[in-house]
């Protein structure tokens, strides 16, 4: 009797063994489980923030192509500007260099326009006065009118006669024969007083 005893005690201790088998199993088992399932939700949030990442990283790389073209075409556009700016600087330069060229030239011609002016006022202040003395002696009767025909055009074109020739010739026509005879008379008798003038 011994030995069934001994069976089944051994036979107690095997399934009370493989009991604690299955259960230390059966909870390591569990915590795989847990652990695969922690696993998985871990691997699934990766995979998620991994697409966002892609995402970002796609939608990162396509603005990093704009802004490269952006900069591209900021940079030809600064390249043009300067360039513009360059020529307005040169224009901007020649233009103050013709006004001061102009500034000197409107200085020279002023100061030539002053001394023209100067000569002009010191030439009419002298013709004023020649025309004045002019004046004076068209003014004065010309001791040659003594001598003169007054009878004659000229003679009264020289002595400025209005008057006299109107009564010359009234008195012509009364004596019309003697008339070429006086003429040759009083020719003569002008051209001595000349003489004995000069």
């Amino acid at each position: 009797m011994k030995f069934p005893a001994y069976l089944l005690g051994f036979v107690l201790v095997c399934c009370l063994g493989i009991a604690g088998y299955i259960h230390t199993r059966r909870k390591n088992e569990l915590h795989l489980n847990k652990q695969a399932s922690f696993l998985d939700i871990k691997f699934r949030v990766t995979r998620d923030v991994l697409g966002e990442y892609e995402d970002q990283l796609i939608q990162s790389n396509t603005e990093m192509e704009k802004t490269k073209k952006e900069v591209d075409t900021l940079t030809e556009d600064v390249s043009k500007v300067k360039t513009l700016v360059d020529q307005k600087k040169s224009d901007a330069n020649n233009c103050k260099g013709d006004k001061k060229r102009l500034a000197d030239e409107i200085a020279s011609s002023e100061s030539e326009k002053k001394h023209i002016q100067d000569e002009f006022v010191k030439e009419k202040s002298y013709w004023e006065t020649e025309v004045a003395s002019l004046k004076k002696q068209l003014e004065q009767e010309s001791t040659l009118c003594k001598y003169i025909d007054k009878t004659s055009e000229e003679g009264r074109k020289l002595c400025n006669i209005i008057e006299e020739p109107q009564k010359v010739e009234v008195k012509e026509p009364a004596a019309d024969n003697p008339k070429p005879e006086e003429k040759k008379v009083e020719a003569p008798e002008a051209e001595q007083p000349k003489v004995k003038g000069e």
